[in-house]
């Protein structure tokens, strides 16, 4: 599974795409499964002891940053660049490798120009 925090539509400050926190969490087991309801619980606490009053889950971690949410709610995660809150312009594009095939090409173009 992948847990997202914190999306909404508009209210105070607009419209807000959820924040990647776990980005691959396998629920293989009963202990998975259990860690995940933990881990739910422990946001719902820290919510209610450092939300203001009528803002929401997206806009307290933008208020108070991502990482002291992290910090904050102590699920024992390391900082994951899979932690996006904006998403890439396209998710049908793989960006993996794209150097180098792009290399790859401008090779091939210049042999065939060369031709």
């Amino acid at each position: 599974v992948t847990v997202l925090i914190g999306g909404k539509r508009t209210l105070k400050i607009g419209d807000l795409m959820s924040t990647v926190i776990v980005p691959f969490k396998k629920l293989e087991t009963e202990e998975d499964y259990e860690s995940l309801v933990e881990m739910a619980g422990d946001v719902i606490d820290f919510f209610a002891e450092n939300a203001l009053e009528h803002e929401r889950t997206g806009e307290m971690i933008e208020r108070i940053g991502l990482v002291n949410f992290l910090e904050g709610v102590d699920f024992d995660l390391d900082i994951d660049p899979n932690m996006v809150s904006n998403p890439r312009q396209s998710s049908y594009i793989r960006m993996d490798g794209w150097d180098e095939e792009a290399e790859k090409w401008f090779e091939r173009k210049l042999e065939e120009a060369a031709a």
